[in-house]
């Protein structure tokens, strides 16, 4: 468990030991959910992004998202 620190402007940073096993980059859509006394902030499901390709030919769309993602993948290491 890692702790961070809550600014005056309510922003906290997250740990960069953290945003690569997790794999966050700028743009990474998050979730924050509360839970009772608890903050859980979870990283948004990929097949979120394929959100409004249902109309067109989903498992193209689907390739060409993984295709993308791998190669992002691949420039980090």
């Amino acid at each position: 468990m890692q702790r961070v620190t809550l600014s005056s402007k309510g922003q906290i940073a997250i740990p960069k030991s953290v945003r690569d096993r997790l794999n966050l980059v700028e743009g990474t859509k998050l979730t924050l959910e509360v839970r009772g006394p608890e903050i859980i902030l979870s990283k948004e499901p990929a097949w979120r992004k394929l959100r409004g390709s249902a109309g067109r030919d989903l498992m193209s769309t689907f390739a060409k998202f993984k295709k993308r993602e791998r190669e992002r993948e691949d420039s980090r290491a």
